[in-house]
């Protein structure tokens, strides 16, 4: 049996048309109140929506698959952001984009027009498969053995046309990485591939049972290579064993990560591999042809560098990639609509969106390149400062949150701006508001989490630091605590660090 991969972009599946369609008949249902508030919930969820803390007010998650969307697709989900919601898109660190400030009465015509566009919010929440994510600049990258994207996209329409993708104990996350750096960070993910060549036939290696938040797991191996023909089959066994073996009676264990954990390292790969048996030549093997992925597509690095920090080199010679480093992870509607003129105008019409919560335009031709720089750096969005941060949505959006996390990096930025400082010589900082690491701090060189503390009977905001993570195939280090921080002295600490150009004292809390 044969699936066909799409040629780099998600097409949906008529199952997810159809549920898209249906919602608008169970929303009607819950306006009149015929569909309880409880289980109305639980369904939105799986569609993408979230009631943020404003009572009354909701989000959207728009599934990005492998981070790709056409300019077309871009421009609408602006316009749709500036009609139904308030005009800004949030990146999140999963390749998705938000639109936020909804009313739940828009929110059929919001994901019907969605669909027009070749877009769905379906698997965007809930104990569902979740977008799967790859490098961001899979295709262009020197670096990666082979283009991951259309494999990424293949595992998505398949799982999208699955019913069972979105009953699941927990919600289950799948990411395609091109090398061993680990862009996409399948290695801290529920199942990740990585590519490899091995007697030129293209493939990858597995790892399962990752995850971040409580508890936090790095993936174990269970394949050491597959063929790429091969990895429906590798998915399929996964999801199957997490729906029968996932904790259904405690969320907080739910994950595949306490399946590992609980049965333990070995039994968990004897399962893999009976479930694998038991599936073949039940699965679709992925036509390699129409992924457009055969290993003589393989292209060596160019060895080019570009002082810029925004401009990447890529695979062919005389051609980068631009990033657009986001404040927060946000843009307007209408700066978003600009980026995509540019890369219509200026490259190939290409964006993708990153783990990092930029932007990236890539296939941009070297003479191109200054045009595009001046015109990005014009934009309100972007980050002026040098300084690099990934953040949660915080307890300013989320109804999970407990620290504002946002406004602690804006706090951050103004007190950057007031003194004048050089942030350049900070790492990439990952800000989560509250330990679900929702912007993936415990694999970072420096990062805050955010806690509430009692002071004089008052609760307020604090921060644990932590220093020294990082993520890698087969080389994953938890980000180490250093201490428990005020919110607001965080700002002079981090002015402080950029001053010494090092890690100041912070092995005392506050």
């Amino acid at each position: 049996m044969n699936t066909v991969a799409s040629s780099i972009s998600l097409r949906l599946p008529e199952r997810v048309k159809n549920d898209t369609r249906r919602y608008r008949t169970n929303l009607s249902r819950f306006l009149k109140g015929i569909f309880s508030e409880a289980d109305f919930t639980a369904y939105r969820k799986t569609m993408g929506i979230y009631e943020q803390r404003q009572s009354g007010w909701y989000m959207v998650r728009v599934r990005i698959g492998a981070g790709m969307a056409s300019t077309a697709q871009l421009t609408r989900i602006a316009e749709l952001s500036c009609r139904f919601g308030r005009g800004v898109l949030h990146v999140t660190t999963r390749q998705d984009i938000q639109i936020h400030d909804v009313k739940i009465e828009d929110t059929a015509n919001l994901l019907e027009e969605l669909q027009d566009a070749g877009l769905c919010t379906r698997g965007g929440g809930g104990d569902t498969v979740r977008n799967v994510t790859s490098c961001p600049r899979s295709g262009v990258c020197p670096d990666e053995k082979f283009d991951v994207r259309p494999f990424a996209i293949a595992v998505a329409e398949y799982l999208l046309a699955s019913s069972s993708s979105y009953a699941l104990p927990r919600k289950f996350k799948i990411a395609f990485s091109g090398c061993g750096l680990d862009c996409s960070l399948g290695s801290v993910t529920d199942v990740g591939f990585f590519a490899h060549v091995e007697n030129d036939a293209a493939g990858f290696s597995v790892y399962a049972g990752g995850g971040l938040g409580a508890n936090p797991a790095m993936g174990i191996k269970i394949e050491d290579f597959v063929h790429s023909d091969e990895i429906l089959e590798v998915v399929e066994s996964l999801k199957q064993i997490f729906d029968r073996e996932g904790d259904r009676t405690n969320r907080r264990e739910a994950r595949l990560r306490y399946v590992v954990s609980r049965v333990g390292r070995e039994k968990f790969i004897e399962l893999y591999h009976q479930q694998r048996k038991e599936l073949s030549g039940k699965v679709p093997k992925i036509d390699l042809k129409s992924c457009r992925c055969e290993p003589e597509n393989i292209v060596e690095s160019t060895g080019e560098n570009e002082s810029e920090p925004n401009v990447m080199p890529e695979k062919r010679k005389g051609f980068y990639t631009v990033e657009i480093k986001l404040h927060l992870g946000q843009i307007t509607a209408e700066e978003l609509m600009s980026v995509c003129e540019l890369a219509e105008k200026f490259a190939a019409g290409d964006i993708r969106t990153s783990q990092t919560q930029n932007l990236l335009i890539t296939s941009v031709a070297k003479e191109n390149v200054n045009t595009i720089l001046e015109k990005i750096n014009s934009l309100e969005s972007t980050e002026k400062s040098g300084a690099k941060f990934v953040t949660c949505t915080g307890a300013g959006v989320c109804r999970l949150g407990l620290c504002n996390s946002r406004a602690l990096v804006n706090d951050v930025m103004e007190l950057f701006e007031k003194k004048n400082i050089d942030a350049s010589k900070l790492p990439l900082i990952r800000v989560s508001g509250c330990p679900n690491s929702c912007a993936n701090h415990q694999i970072a060189a420096l990062s805050f989490q955010g806690r509430i503390k009692r002071v004089d009977g008052e609760p307020k905001e604090f921060y644990d630091c932590f220093v020294n993570g990082n993520a890698g195939e087969g080389n994953v280090k938890f980000a180490e605590r250093i201490g428990t921080f005020a919110a607001k002295d965080i700002p002079d600490i981090l002015t402080k660090w950029c001053k010494d150009g090092r890690q100041p004292d912070l092995t005392v809390d506050i």
